[in-house]
């Protein structure tokens, strides 16, 4: 079977590839990046406004388009390589976690802009999949969590969190409103000055069950997750793929192209290889997802996850290698990617975490390894 896309895959690419043009300018992210916030609202508005993306894959009952992962896939490919700083990706989680479980009014907010939010799952010193520490509490008002979660993405602006907890029955998972009391986000510093994360604390939050108790569908919300951020990944890896090879057209040493130097061009070739292959992957894990194939879905998106992570760090570093010292300078934008690239490889699972994975899903014993960050 031939896995491409469809025409109107490319007409979508095109015209959000336009719309990013303009509000995802390399001057535009440069100042985003600077804000405390860490994205413009004005920005986020048109984009909710004009393209309707955090709609795109929300059924039309909620005001969605009623699209799937292949169609979230080309427009996270271009907000990869435009580096688009805003909560698109967060705000897209939170709401196929709450498809996934409960629902409700709050689907069409997060749908139309109009509040933003994140998913809560990971804890400090916990891996991604881990049972969480993070209890939640019943009492006559309802639950209550209270616990730390840490790289919480955009969390430190989001307005509504899906945050996992344990009851006695088991992981749940609950929402969060930023707002509702007894909560608290604080941005964390990372190496990507693009994209923000935060550490959040719970203290006996207000929170609402979503699905059943004890049933968090956790594996399944991770997958989808991968697989967008895998679609990302392949456009930072696109872009720093068509940025290397640019320059090395244009640039010369000793009267020649430096692309027609063996050591550039086999490189740049190498570099191509894994982009085409994390291509690939991103678009199968998104059509095995979308068509509900649960076994194909779980592998495809960790070998999504593997290949993507490393496609994207590998063009980001062979990019800032083939400009030479200009590449890091604070000027030039490829180190932005190389940063991006490198933050993005540990969130939603670590690569050696979806090694552990296929071993899982195919019954096999899990390698020994370091404790990741």
């Amino acid at each position: 079977m031939r896995f491409s896309y469809e025409p109107e895959h490319e007409d979508l690419r095109e015209s959000v590839r336009a719309f990013l043009a303009d509000v995802a300018s390399e001057d535009a992210v440069r100042q985003d990046m600077e804000t405390d916030r860490g994205w413009s609202p004005h920005a986020w508005s048109r984009l909710c406004g004009e393209l309707e993306l955090p709609a795109l894959a929300v059924p039309e009952a909620y005001g969605g388009a009623d699209a799937g992962l292949v169609e979230l896939g080309v427009v996270l490919q271009e907000a990869g390589r435009s580096l688009l700083c805003a909560p698109l990706l967060s705000t897209t989680l939170a709401t196929q976690a709450l498809l996934l479980t409960s629902p409700g009014d709050e689907v069409a907010e997060l749908a139309t802009g109009r509040r933003t939010g994140t998913l809560a799952l990971r804890e400090p010193g916990r891996g991604w999949d881990a049972v969480p520490y993070t209890r939640a509490a019943a009492d006559s008002n309802g639950w209550r969590l209270t616990g730390t979660k840490n790289w919480v993405l955009d969390g430190h602006s989001a307005d509504l969190f899906v945050a996992s907890a344990i009851t006695p029955a088991g992981t749940s998972l609950f929402l969060v409103e930023s707002g509702g009391g007894g909560v608290k986000a604080e941005a964390v510093e990372t190496v990507d000055p693009t994209r923000r994360v935060a550490q959040v604390t719970f203290d006996a939050a207000p929170a609402t069950l979503l699905g059943l108790d004890g049933a968090a569908p956790i594996p399944s919300l991770l997958d989808t997750a991968v697989i967008l951020l895998a679609a990302e990944q392949v456009g930072v890896a696109e872009r720093c793929l068509d940025m290397a090879a640019e320059y090395a057209r244009q640039r010369t040493q000793f009267g020649r192209s430096i692309g027609s130097f063996q050591a550039v061009k086999h490189k740049l070739a190498d570099a191509l290889l894994e982009v085409e292959a994390a291509r690939s992957a991103a678009l199968y894990a998104a059509y095995a997802a979308d068509r509900s194939l649960d076994e194909e879905r779980a592998e495809a998106a960790a070998i999504a996850g593997i290949i993507c992570s490393e496609a994207a760090l590998r063009a980001a570093g062979d990019n800032v290698q083939v400009h030479g010292g200009i590449g890091m300078t604070w000027e030039h934008p490829a180190h932005l990617f190389l940063k991006r690239a490198t933050v993005s490889r540990m969130l939603l699972r670590h690569p050696d975490d979806h090694v552990e994975r296929l071993l899982e899903l195919a019954g096999l014993p899990a390698a020994a390894g370091e404790h990741r960050p």
